[in-house]
């Protein structure tokens, strides 16, 4: 069955934003400084955190690894693809509102809000076909 272009517009971001929380976690945690993404740990004041290594890797592991999964599941048109991708697009909006609000606001954050919520609308426009259609937990676009 070929895939919708809302499945490959899902696909494509679940994977990149994957990527990016992927690298840029592990380039904050590798270097906690902040040095490799010129990410000043002052920021930081208002939170937990005196550097940036685990917020590196619970960025890396969380969101990229969250991204991941939600993208592997959706290439395989699981049926629990639907409910993670749109479970990882409101934790990423949230993720988002909690560095505006804590850290400061960069408008990368804005743009990552707007992949959170493109995520989630797209994951609610797919559904599981019902095994009486002859699915095997496919999705399906709406």
């Amino acid at each position: 069955m070929r895939r919708t272009p809302e499945e490959r517009t899902l696909i494509g971001l679940e994977f990149a934003t994957s990527a990016a929380a992927l690298g840029g976690g592990l380039l904050l945690a590798v270097r906690p400084d902040g040095a490799f993404l010129h990410a000043d740990p002052s920021v930081l004041r208002r939170t937990p955190f005196t550097d940036w290594r685990l917020p590196g890797l619970l960025l890396a592991a969380g969101c990229g690894g969250g991204y991941l999964v939600a993208g592997l599941l959706t290439l395989r048109r699981h049926r629990a693809a639907p409910l993670v991708s749109a479970a990882a697009g409101a934790a990423l909006i949230g993720l988002e509102a909690w560095e505006i609000a804590c850290i400061e606001f960069q408008p990368l954050e804005a743009v990552f809000a707007g992949v959170g919520a493109a995520v989630v609308v797209l994951a609610l426009r797919t559904r599981p076909v019902s095994e009486a259609q002859g699915g095997s937990g496919a999705v399906r676009s709406a």
